[in-house]
């Protein structure tokens, strides 16, 4: 399949050629494109703290990395992989706030999973490379569709159409095995105003840690029609992806030992062996479909309109040694005259879902006023179901036999009005308001054969306000306030149904005020923004994680988020460019409780009714939330008239916390890392170009931790066992690109 896909590109490539530019003006084009993503966008006059990255920013210093990998030297972003390198399962956080709570859009479409609240990059690999450009917002920021932004927003266009006809191909090879390929091609606008582009990635790693290893492929088609005044666009996405289990993290006694450990799939064999299962592996297939739709009106009126339809089908599978026949719903088994409580056994997770949205926003613009009116609605069905593929000692278990299955819909709607108002060309004002509705129901039996059935609505009302001033002229300050509500996620509420929480499960407030100032002339470009998070319930990760690698949350009733995010661009010739951002925080909860579940010592289970130790807290910190996230870019361009790059990427994050109790036990320490970039274009005059790329990841070779989790057993007598997992990250790492393109 990928050789038939590959050489129908390649020839793609040379046929392309032939045809023409379609004479609609350029700039209309442009404009057109805009439209798809403005209600998830902050404008340049916005009172919005954002980054925007172009296409040649996602490509110039990647490698087959996930778009958190890419996103990591932003201001307040904090990026983490399983595996140890940037691809497999990797994701981040934005000012302490984790994946789950970060609005995701592609072209104005929603993304994020509506259970979990999360995108898995893994699913969508190589996502980077079908990217015109990001937009990611801090904060409240400006969202109107999909889930609720608490730390920011992503907002992801695909690419446009060329005016031309182009293809581009790229191969790249680094340690650990890791392969990518990358084919892509287009018509350009031919004189009907049809366009067509098509990219195909392939990726294979054996990745860093034991069973690290990747198998990804990802499609992407569009056919588009251009008019002077309008643009309809089909597009259709496919991943696959093929992982090793990678959550379950490595003990740190382990990890000073091997740090390429992974208990993932071993097992004890009859000869009292270690062994490992070799199909212990997440697998995930991916389709997209969207719809898209713009048009003008007037000069002054503007129409976007879009469907999109997402359809997920996944699977864990995995070795279980010694488990429990009663948390299968099974009897013992007896074999050869035995009784057997216990068996290790092969069990698949299952999981299909479908997302149905639609969308639109009607957009009117004068020199002073720009008013938007929209809404959105989506529909989520989504399956859970397990299978016991295989057990040591059966008696009577069928192959394939199903032991849970639970299923859930989700309604989701929202209508939403904003206006930006410059009564003067200085001055401009920002409002908006959102009111979103949430219809949540689920039933049926979890993997613990627990009821999960119940019914859960919402209703969020989230207004923003800001005003921005420009003065002197390369000078603006601007404020703002938001507000946004967001409910719980599918984990959260099915954990507090089962009891033993602290308290019921409730949705969680976000009281965000933002202020800044902005200086830019052509040598260098300044920034400093201050924000305070204030949360009522906000949701925080206890460190313990359930059996697909889920951190678990609590709500705690008052918290705050609170720091300056500062920006420096300095350009003092053409051979030398500085990027840099510095963001200082403190990240606390106020009078918090840690609960302990009390286990029985003998069974390990828990004692029914629940029984829970308590430990207050006046002040705490947030769990994963560094005070302290920085990085600048040291980039040298030695000639002038020679297409050649060397650039030093360097990231530091600042010790943070894997628990709510500020334990120097459960910490991750700190740690600066340097990557090394160097590109080389070279113009084939009418045959197009060629770039050449050289990486090293984690120049110096630092060991280093990105991430954790922690799990405490407290029994009667009160003594504890704590069980903790920790992900080392590669140590220094080579890789080489050859891209050709026209």
């Amino acid at each position: 399949m990928k050789k038939v896909l590959f050489t129908i590109l390649i020839t793609l490539f040379y046929c392309t050629a032939m045809y023409s530019q379609h004479k609609a003006d350029s700039l209309k084009l442009v404009k057109l494109e805009e439209v798809t993503v403005s209600a998830t966008r902050a404008t340049s006059k916005a009172p919005i703290a954002y980054s925007n990255l172009s296409e040649a920013d996602l490509k110039k210093e990647n490698a087959a990395k996930n778009i958190p990998s890419i996103l990591q030297t932003l201001p307040s972003v904090v990026a983490y992989t399983e595996g140890g390198t940037g691809i497999g399962n990797t994701s981040f956080r934005i000012r302490g706030t984790d994946a789950n709570r970060i609005n995701i859009t592609l072209n104005g479409m929603p993304l994020n999973n509506p259970e979990t609240q999360e995108v898995y990059w893994v699913n969508l690999p190589d996502l980077s490379n079908s990217l015109q450009s990001i937009q990611i917002q801090r904060g409240v920021g400006t969202t109107t569709n999909g889930s609720a932004s608490f730390g920011g927003s992503i907002s992801m266009q695909t690419v446009h159409s060329k005016p031309k006809a182009y293809a581009d191909i790229s191969t790249a090879y680094g340690q650990y095995n890791t392969l990518s390929l990358s084919a892509a091609a287009g018509t350009g606008i031919l004189k009907n105003g049809l366009s067509v582009d098509a990219r195909y990635s392939y990726i294979n790693s054996d990745g860093y840690i034991r069973n690290g290893k990747v198998d990804h492929k990802n499609l992407y088609a569009a056919l588009s029609h251009y008019t002077d005044r309008q643009l309809i666009r089909l597009i259709y996405m496919n991943g696959i992806q093929h992982t090793g289990i990678t959550w379950e993290g490595i003990d740190p006694e382990m990890v000073s030992k091997n740090r390429r450990y992974n208990p993932a799939g071993e097992y004890i064999d009859d000869n009292g062996n270690v062994a490992y299962y070799d199909n212990e592996t997440d697998n995930y297939y991916s389709n997209i479909g969207q719809l898209l739709y713009t048009c003008y009106l007037s000069n002054s009126l503007t129409l976007n309109a879009n469907l999109s339809y997402n359809h997920g089908y996944g699977y864990y599978e995995n070795y279980k040694a010694d488990e429990k026949l009663k948390k299968y719903g099974l009897e013992n088994q007896i074999v050869d005259g035995t009784s057997y409580k216990k068996t290790d056994l092969i069990r698949r997770k299952l999981m299909m879902n479908h997302l149905y949205a639609g969308n639109f926003n009607l957009k009117y613009e004068k020199e002073k006023l720009a008013l938007t009116l929209g809404g959105m609605y989506s529909y989520f069905d989504g399956n859970h179901y397990g299978h016991i593929l295989w057990a040591k000692y059966n008696q009577n278990i069928p192959e394939g036999l199903e032991w849970y299955r639970n299923e859930s819909d989700k309604k989701d709607m929202n209508v939403f009005v904003k206006a930006e108002f410059r009564p003067i060309t200085n001055l401009s004002f920002f409002a908006e308001v959102q009111n979103r509705y949430i219809d949540y129901r689920m039933k049926g039996m979890d993997d613990d054969l627990m009821d999960l059935s119940n019914k859960n609505y919402y209703n969020f009302v989230n207004p923003t306000i800001g005003a921005s001033l420009r003065f002197a002229k390369n000078n603006e300050l601007y404020a703002s306030f938001g507000i946004s509500n967001r409910e719980p996620l599918r984990a959260d509420l099915k954990e507090s149904l089962k009891g033993g929480g602290s308290r019921n499960i409730t949705s969680e407030r976000l009281y965000d005020y933002e202020f800044g100032y902005k200086y830019a002339n052509s040598v260098v470009a300044f920034g400093a923004n201050f924000y305070y998070m204030k949360y009522k319930d906000q949701f925080i990760q206890t460190g313990k994680l359930n059996d697909t690698g889920y951190k678990l949350q609590e709500n705690v009733p008052d918290s705050y988020r609170t720091g300056i995010e500062l920006t420096l661009a300095y350009t003092p010739t053409y051979w030398l460019r500085f990027d840099g951002n510095l963001t200082l925080s403190q990240n606390k909860i106020k009078n918090y409780t840690a609960y302990y579940t009390i286990y029985d010592p003998e069974t390990w289970d828990p004692i029914f009714p629940y029984e829970q130790a308590t430990k207050f807290f006046e002040k705490t910190d947030i769990s994963f939330s560094p005070n302290t996230v920085g990085s600048f870019t040291l980039t040298f361009s030695p000639f002038e008239k020679e297409d050649i790059s060397f650039a030093f990427v360097n990231k530091y994050i600042g010790k943070m916390y894997y628990d709510n109790t500020s334990n120097p036990e459960n910490r991750l320490s700190d740690y600066f890392i340097s990557d090394f970039v160097a590109s080389y274009t070279l113009g084939l005059k009418k045959a197009g170009k060629m770039d050449f790329r050289f990486f090293i990841n984690n120049l110096a070779s630092i060991k280093y931790n990105a991430n954790a989790w922690i799990d405490t057993y407290t029994f009667p007598d009160g003594n504890q066992d704590v069980y903790r997992g920790l992900y080392p990250q590669a140590g220094a790492n080579l890789m080489g690109q050859i891209r050709y393109r026209f």
